[in-house]
């Protein structure tokens, strides 16, 4: 679930220099950390000790340790308007001199004014993929709500936290996203590059601080002349010489601007429906552990129940069927499956404001979804708190609970560094399709074949041309072929067919003169960007209901053979 922090610049104006003096059209994350580290010592008595203190230093500390290292994952930029005076004043940029202030003469209007309007939400956003905890969330609150201005004292400001939403997709066409990887990767002549707060950025602050107001030492007049003496030398030293050993530097891609080989995420967003087991004893409850093979039954179960809570004229990406005459998408509804078998194996790998909320389903809304329909399926969950949910007699029934709408594109934690990440399909990937024939005479169909095209099923749009004419089987073989091709998105290794005693339990629609087939696969995706490395995901027939959930798997880099047509290289087991 995101976390944003907005600023409405109540003059609509912004004057403020970056560390080297230089006029900065917008002000940086670490701006912004200082002003919250201003505001902890100004209003909150940070490291002082007082009574009836509103904040406690270590939860200061740990609110401003969240944001070292931690740049915003996007950041909104409304327009700006560059000054136009060339009027000159005499100002003082801090350097002393016998005691006394020295002024040195710079542009009169260096203020940039801002295209903001709070009411569509148009304002300066600063957004990260996942929520703090919630004291963090509390602390930031506070500290933000006391921050006056940010930059030059005529910059005065409005900070507001918001947990749990940030920037409208609205508003994505403003929208600058960090690029991925080391620290020097993402500056190029294309983006735009903001300082940051690294690790320890607090401690050289505090130094800095203490360095340009030193005690003075010794009796009378001596001492005051001494102490104007150092605090001449070592206020002159930091404006040369500015704090920025801590200070980090982070590039941020403009909007829209993407490579050929980026993907688009499947389902963009998400609800989470927590689920309590009703075992009927007295109000007991326990964990929910459904065996794999009642996966797609609870889904169903559960699809069921959400059309019939809609009542009249569901969403058609919910019930799976059209209109006709327009065009299918690629991806409907998906319900999976978030047991407490999962959270104890994944939890570390879920966002820790997921896992809290487990067990329960997952329901992933595709990118196609209208505004309006993924509003109003939100509703029926939401409503849907405190009813019971029937699959069979054979198991206990289940409690619903809270709903929580997420970021389905960030679902996973991002992959540590120095790790790659694959995926595997929970439990199996459904085949779409009977093994078919090649045109050509020269090839079979095999498991991998399968999972070539079940990739192309998802990213139909992209794999699958919508001129593309032929029979089905030579249009199967098309998109098989360039899945599997060496420029595509995915690399498949150890790919092979699986199977159950009652396989009919994987499947919720079959042909009767099919023979259901299954396979499992270690599925690498990779677009350059690491676009999905954090997605919700799922693949095969039974994508939309409880099957073929890809669960990530990550290895050490040094596990990996570089591959000079895939990022992600190839599993060295594996080669």
């Amino acid at each position: 679930m995101a976390f944003a922090i907005t600023a409405n610049f109540l003059l609509g104006t912004y004057q403020g220099s970056d560390s080297g003096g230089r006029p900065e059209p917008y002000p940086s994350p670490d701006r912004l950390y200082k002003a919250c580290v201003a505001a902890a010592y100004n209003t909150f008595d940070f490291e002082r000790q007082t009574d009836d203190r509103v904040l406690t230093d270590e939860q200061i500390k740990n609110a401003l340790a969240w944001l070292e290292d931690n740049p915003p994952h996007s950041i909104l930029l409304p327009r700006v308007i560059p000054p136009t005076s060339d009027a000159i004043s005499y100002r003082d940029k801090g350097y002393l001199e016998k005691g006394k202030v020295k002024k040195s003469p710079d542009k009169a209007s260096r203020a940039m004014s801002y295209c903001q309007n709070a009411v569509e939400s148009l304002l300066l956003t600063w957004q990260w993929d996942e929520n703090p905890n919630q004291e963090v969330i509390n602390t930031l609150n506070l500290l933000c709500g006391e921050v006056p201005y940010l930059g030059e004292a005529c910059s005065v400001v409005e900070l507001k936290v918001i947990a749990g939403g940030g920037i409208p997709e609205v508003q994505r066409d403003k929208t600058w996203t960090l690029e991925k990887g080391p620290m020097l990767s993402g500056i190029s002549r294309h983006n735009r590059v903001f300082a940051v707060p690294g690790t320890g950025r607090l401690e050289e602050l505090k130094r800095a601080y203490m360095a340009a107001n030193p005690e003075g030492k010794g009796k009378g007049k001596n001492a005051a002349k001494s102490k104007i003496r150092a605090k001449e030398a070592e206020q002159n030293f930091l404006n040369d010489y500015v704090p920025k050993e801590t200070e980090g530097l982070a590039g941020y891609r403009p909007p829209f601007v993407h490579s050929e080989r980026a993907l688009e995420a499947p389902w963009t967003r998400a609800i989470v429906m927590s689920v309590t087991v009703d075992e009927g004893h007295q109000g007991e409850k326990s964990e929910w552990k459904p065996s794999e093979s009642e996966y797609v039954g609870w889904a169903v179960a559960l699809h069921r129940f959400l059309v019939k809570q809609w009542g009249v004229d569901p969403a058609p990406s919910l019930v799976g069927k059209y209109v006709s005459g327009i065009k299918r998408p690629a991806n409907n509804v998906a319900i999976q499956i978030l047991d407490s078998e999962l959270k104890s194996s994944y939890g570390i790998q879920l966002r820790d404001d997921v896992a809290r909320k487990l067990p329960g389903f997952l329901i992933m809304l595709p990118k196609d979804m209208p505004q309006h329909d993924m509003q109003k399926l939100y509703d029926v969950c939401k409503r849907s708190n405190g009813k019971t949910l029937y699959f069979s007699q054979a198991v206990p029934k289940l409690r619903l609970g809270e709903s929580a709408l997420i970021d389905a594109e960030h679902l996973w934690k991002p992959v540590s560094v120095g790790f790659v990440r694959y995926w595997m399909p929970r439990p199996l990937a459904i085949a779409e399709t009977r093994p078919m024939p090649d045109p050509k005479k020269k090839r079979h169909w095999r498991a991998a074949e399968s999972m070539y095209l079940a990739l192309g099923h998802v990213w139909r749009d992209k794999y699958v041309p919508n001129d593309i004419q032929g029979t089905r089987e030579s249009r199967y073989w098309e998109t098989v072929d360039a899945v599997a091709d060496q420029s595509s998105n995915f690399r498949i290794f150890d790919c092979r067919r699986v199977s159950r005693v009652n396989m009919i339990d994987y499947a919720h629609h079959t042909n009767s003169s099919n023979v259901l087939r299954a396979m499992s696969a270690l599925i690498a995706i990779s677009d350059g960007e690491g676009s999905l490395d954090c997605a919700a995901l799922a693949v095969g027939q039974s994508r939309h209901l409880g099957g073929g959930f890809l669960m990530p798997l990550d290895f050490p880099k040094n596990m990996i053979v570089p591959d000079g047509h895939f990022e992600k290289g190839v599993p060295s087991w594996l080669k």
